[in-house]
């Protein structure tokens, strides 16, 4: 069996190594370098960022700890060699990967050029492929908005800002969601005075509102002045200066003008038309076992929509390709096949601020929206021995469960190593298991996992258990 994955990305060299392992011939086609937006552009760079924005942070902060340090400062070209070197080693290793399987990894620009068939083009060269399946991983690109000339050079994109070229004195940040407030973060623990604008009256759109309240709250407590339920209603350079004029006149004088609104689906120019896709806005609609319009066709990851994070690509790849290969070698045995599915409620998502957020499944509010009888109990890190050591003590575990059978419906932390705890409840999810058996785990002490516990027993005695 052929298979031709479309984008190196999470969601497209999972599932070229997953076809591969599976026994089929699979070419990968990248325009651009191994890892995709999260491994050169997102998740990889932000959080080396972040890490030395910690330091940063820490080295103010060292007289609370009884140590005396003058405030650490920025290397910037040295931060971006660690940067750099990370990322190459990263995609060293997914090229590495690629050449023990087998996989033909061609380097151009892709395209649908028919119901199943591409064309790469390689510096006016053309290779054309005619296999007998296809996985669509062509990601995300920024979002930008329409009243923000992005060709201004002040003007930037997570793009620019992870390219670190400066550590400006002032920045604006257009969008209080969850790429916004990373950067809010970063450039905040390194001296830079912030501003974030943000349409909604709340930062983090759609999560909880203790999640929104706490994270605002740690935020300003940093410095990052917020601007919430309004926009920018102009955006224009003077000199050395940009100038953000919000909706109800006020100006605010910048360095940089960063717009984090987000990021929307990377359809155009990959032939959806002359495939004949069906579509969805800007994404490539498919089924639950991600079949897309066209048969043999199959689409993952950041192009569909939905929970658009590096992991759960990666998922969808992984099981795409699973149902490539299975579809195909039914068709051959004419039988029917046995095709895979994502359980997204138990897939947890995380924002990288001081302090952390994870969260995962339903809120109290959400569940009992969808007709569960819920209850929650909320656990400090105020009240934990290994937080107040860390100095960390900042935040919460709330951990949503059904009455009567204590069935975990949902997770939200707001404290130190969340994006590393929650999994432990996503895991209990994924798995059945009830908070019960979360409180007849035993936890090490002192650990901020005892949190979760402490919330645990908490709701289980809600739950009547």
């Amino acid at each position: 069996m052929r298979i031709v994955v479309l984008g190196g990305g999470p969601g497209g060299h999972f599932a070229a190594f997953e076809a591969a392992s599976l026994g089929a011939e699979v070419t990968l086609i990248e325009r651009d370098n191994l890892g995709g937006t999260c491994l050169n552009w997102g998740c990889i760079p932000t959080k080396t960022i972040l890490r030395s924005a910690r330091i940063a942070l820490d080295s103010r902060n060292a007289a609370e700890f009884g140590l005396r340090l003058d405030p650490a400062v920025v290397d910037i070209e040295r931060l971006m060699e660690r940067k750099v070197g990370i990322i190459e080693g990263l995609r060293t290793q997914i090229e590495s990967t690629a050449t023990r399987l087998k996989v033909n990894v061609v380097y151009g620009e892709g395209r649908m050029t028919g119901p199943k068939t591409l064309r790469v083009t390689t510096e006016g060269t053309h290779v054309d492929f005619e296999p007998d399946a296809v996985i669509l991983a062509t990601g995300s690109v920024v979002s930008k908005l329409d009243g923000v000339d992005h060709t201004i050079e002040r003007v930037w994109t997570s793009d620019e800002a992870v390219s670190l070229v400066e550590i400006p004195d002032r920045v604006v940040v257009l969008g209080g969601g969850v790429i916004g407030l990373e950067f809010a973060c970063a450039y905040a623990s390194f001296g830079s005075q912030v501003d974030v604008i943000e349409l909604t009256p709340s930062v983090l759109p759609g999560n909880d509102k203790r999640v929104q309240k706490s994270v605002q709250i740690a935020l300003e407590g940093l410095g990052v002045r917020f601007h919430l339920g309004t926009k920018a209603d102009t955006v224009a350079q003077y000199g050395e200066t940009m100038v953000t004029t919000l909706e109800d006149g006020t100006m605010i004088e910048t360095d940089i003008v960063l717009s984090a609104v987000g990021r929307k689906p990377n359809s155009e120019g990959i032939g959806v038309e002359k495939a004949g896709l069906e579509m969805d806005r800007a994404a490539v609609k498919v089924d639950a076992h991600f079949r897309t319009s066209v048969p043999g066709v199959y689409a993952v990851g950041d192009l569909i929509g939905g929970m658009m994070l590096a992991h759960v690509a990666e998922e969808e790849g992984r099981a795409a390709a699973r149902n490539a290969v299975r579809e195909f070698e039914a068709a051959g045995a004419g039988r029917f096949p046995q095709l895979e599915s994502v359980e997204y409620g138990s897939i947890p998502a995380c924002v990288y601020t001081f302090p952390e957020v994870g969260v995962v499944g339903r809120t109290r509010d959400g569940a009992k929206e969808a007709g569960l009888d819920a209850v929650q109990a909320v656990a400090k890190y105020s009240a934990n021995g290994k937080a107040l050591g860390e100095g960390e003590s900042e935040g919460f575990v709330q951990l949503v469960a059904e009455v009567g059978s204590g069935r975990i419906l949902g997770c939200q932390i707001v404290g130190p190593h969340a994006v590393e705890t929650i999994h432990e409840v996503a895991l209990s999810m994924r798995n059945g298991l009830t908070v019960k058996a979360i409180c007849e785990t035993v936890h090490a002490h002192p650990s901020v996992s005892e949190v979760i516990k402490a919330a645990a027993l908490d709701v289980a005695e809600k739950c009547g258990l």
